[in-house]
């Protein structure tokens, strides 16, 4: 793999960031999916430190908070957003898994995927705002990272029925293999850890490393949901599955700040 390429293709496929083009090669698109992590934890540090910008300027953390949220919604196309209303839909709807990967690939959302969307949005604003906005550009680096190394999980051979040919996820199933999951999750906590170590102290470093290990197990839990219920994992999954691995790091260390002393 060569790291350079496989940010380029990260960037170019996953955000509207504008990149310069290149000839597609098969494995971009693998290389591209490990390389998905790191571009997470980048763009989450810079919309943290404009956040945190926004924050000292304005005096209000929500509205810092809101814009940070907002341009990563933004940056990224909204697409994972949309997937987990595509998948609130597709599972709120009770139909058969066939009939319910149907429902996803419609281009309106129903009650479910609004009522989704506004109480994950909100849930993130939320979160942000109970931390102190100097920690933003750590926080949510570790958690846009930490989302971004689930569909390494998720494209792992027996992960339900073959994807349907042509789709982004039939290009990246089978190719990324066990190993590249476990050094991406150890290089995300060991970064992480190291980083947050640096500059909040290790306990703190402690908690959130812990909080990340948790979010991966309940992404573990409703990728498995998620395959017993529809059957195969699509795009909309993965974007599911990224958007609430994300969610559940910013949360849970909103819920532990005060009881670790973040200041």
């Amino acid at each position: 793999m060569r790291p350079l390429r496989a940010f380029h293709s990260a960037v170019a496929m996953y955000t509207w960031l504008p990149v310069r083009k290149h000839d597609w090669a098969d494995r971009d698109f693998p290389d591209g999916l490990l390389a998905f992590p790191w571009l997470g934890a980048v763009l989450g540090a810079a919309v943290g430190l404009l956040g945190w910008g926004a924050a000292a300027a304005s005096g209000s953390r929500f509205l810092g908070a809101l814009m940070a949220v907002g341009t990563v919604a933004y940056a990224t196309g909204a697409m994972h957003l949309d997937g987990t209303a595509d998948v609130a839909d597709a599972l709120g709807s009770r139909k058969p898994a066939e009939q319910a990967r149907a429902i996803m690939k419609q281009s309106d959302i129903g009650p479910m995927g609004v009522a989704s969307l506004l109480v994950v949005l909100l849930l993130e604003v939320a979160s942000l705002g109970v931390a102190p906005p100097g920690t933003w550009p750590v926080l949510m680096a570790l958690g846009m990272a930490a989302g971004r190394v689930v569909p390494l999980a998720a494209t792992l051979p027996g992960r339900g029925e073959e994807p349907a040919p042509g789709t982004l996820s039939s290009l990246v199933a089978g190719k990324v293999g066990a190993a590249g999951l476990w050094i991406s999750r150890g290089a995300v906590l060991a970064a992480g850890g190291a980083l947050t170590w640096w500059l909040l102290g290790w306990p703190v470093a402690a908690c959130w490393s812990g909080v990340v290990a948790v979010a991966w197990l309940l992404a573990a839990c409703w990728q498995r949901h998620l395959l017993r219920r529809l059957g195969r994992l699509n795009g909309d999954c993965y974007g599911s599955l990224i958007e609430l691995t994300q969610l559940a790091v910013w949360l849970g260390i909103a819920l532990t700040v005060n009881l670790i002393g973040v200041a």
